[in-house]
Parts: C-alpha cells; structure tokens; sequence
C-alpha cells in the first residue's frame, strides 16, 4: 500500500473517497478457494504447492465480498502494488463497484472514470451480473508525475 506520499495518488484517493467511494487495503494476495472468493488476475503456485492470486493488472477481481455489499458497501478502490505485464507498480488502482441496473452501473462507471482518468496511464473496464447487481470493474495505472492546471496549481487542488 502506498503511503500516498505523492500527489497524485493521495488526489485521487481523496477524490474518491469524497465521492462515496470506500477505500479497502490493497492486499497483495489471496489464497485460491478463500471463503469469500476474493481473487486477482494473476494466479501462481508457491513452492509449498499452495496457489495463491496476486494484485495484479486486469480486470478479473474481486475484492468485496456478498456481505458487504448487503451491509452498504457499494462502490469501494485500493490504490497500491501490484504485478504489470512490465514489472511491478504501487500505483495500481482498482474499483469495484455495484449498480441496481445498467443504467447505474454506467453512471457509476462514468463518474468514477470522470474522477480518475485525468491520473491515469492507462485503464480496463469490465462489467458483469452478480448478486443481482450490474458489477463495475476498473483497472487503473496512476501516473507518476501529477497534472497542473495553467494557474500552475495541481488538477485535485482546485
């Protein structure tokens, strides 16, 4: 997990969270079968035999269990390590949240990338049924260097 010692990711988790979004601890693995059918996208096998995900790029994610969705918890991110095609980051930012119809998970979808896209390197949207819910998924790489306005103030500080 990043101390958010930089500008942009402390921006956007502050973004976030300010607009509803929860943030998790951005746990760097999950074991494969865990009760709560946690994963990432990358799967491996430990020396031991275990197999376990790791944080990871992609989409296929999960990271709020059927319980707190029943609880409240409808829109949630972690920003930290993770594993890229290229190596590895602590900018990884990944959302996962719940929409009651298509309609809310695209404005879900839209504000949460209105947000965060003028941060990001790069991002994947993905978008599936769960629980009788619209499931949102986005991936994001944060940039490293923070965006000025042309007052010269950061992007999140106006």
């Amino acid at each position: 997990m990043p101390l958010l010692d930089d500008e942009v990711s402390a921006c956007v988790a502050r973004l976030l969270g300010e607009n509803g979004f929860t943030r998790l601890l951005a746990v760097p693995s999950f074991p494969v079968g865990s009760p709560q059918g946690f994963h990432y996208p990358l799967r491996t096998e430990m020396s031991d035999g275990s197999e376990w995900y790791l944080r990871s790029w992609g989409t296929d994610f999960r990271t709020v269990s059927r319980a707190w969705l029943r609880g409240g918890l409808t829109a949630a991110f972690s920003l930290g390590w993770a594993v890229l095609p290229e190596g590895q980051t602590d900018r990884l930012l990944m959302i996962e949240a719940f929409g009651t119809d298509a309609s809310a998970a695209d404005s879900l979808q839209k504000r949460a990338l209105g947000l965060v896209e003028p941060y990001t390197c790069r991002s994947a949207v993905a978008e599936s049924e769960q629980w009788d819910h619209v499931r949102l998924r986005i991936a994001a790489l944060l940039r490293s260097d923070p965006i000025h306005s042309p007052d010269g103030s950061a992007l999140g500080d106006q």
